[in-house]
């Protein structure tokens, strides 16, 4: 069922949010066969699943604080643009897996001088999506 809803259209098979997908992802992704004794653990929060894309937050020994991420069903998307992962849920489907990445933000102000300056601030951002195939 959660496969369905995660590759389905949006406007037929609609979407799951909240704790319930969550809770849904961690089986998905195969998470919940994780023993005791594995050192990988991972949680998600924030989770939107529908329409051929997976988006949150996950937390991993690599990111205890959290980290955005968004998935892309390979066979409804096209390859994203810069760094990204290609992953397989309990169901064998495949995803295109981006995480945020550093993105200078730059915020106008006007200086006492009247001259306009900028200060600069990097956040972790997700890139752009790739686009789906069906819009191509």
């Amino acid at each position: 069922m959660i496969g369905m809803v995660a590759r389905g259209y949006m406007r037929s098979a609609g979407s799951i949010t909240g704790d319930l997908a969550a809770q849904s992802l961690q089986s998905y992704m195969g998470h919940t066969a994780i023993g005791p004794g594995d050192t990988e653990k991972v949680s998600y929060s924030q989770v939107e699943i529908g329409g051929g894309r997976i988006t949150g937050r996950e937390v991993t020994p690599e990111h205890p604080q959290g980290i955005d991420f968004a998935m892309y069903h390979v066979d409804q998307y096209a390859k994203p643009e810069g760094s990204y992962q290609k992953v397989f849920s309990a169901d064998g489907a495949a995803w295109y897996k981006q995480q945020a990445v550093d993105t200078v933000v730059k915020t106008p102000f006007k200086a006492p001088d009247g001259e306009i300056g900028y200060q600069k601030e990097i956040v972790k951002r997700l890139p752009t999506p790739p686009k789906r195939k069906d819009r191509m």
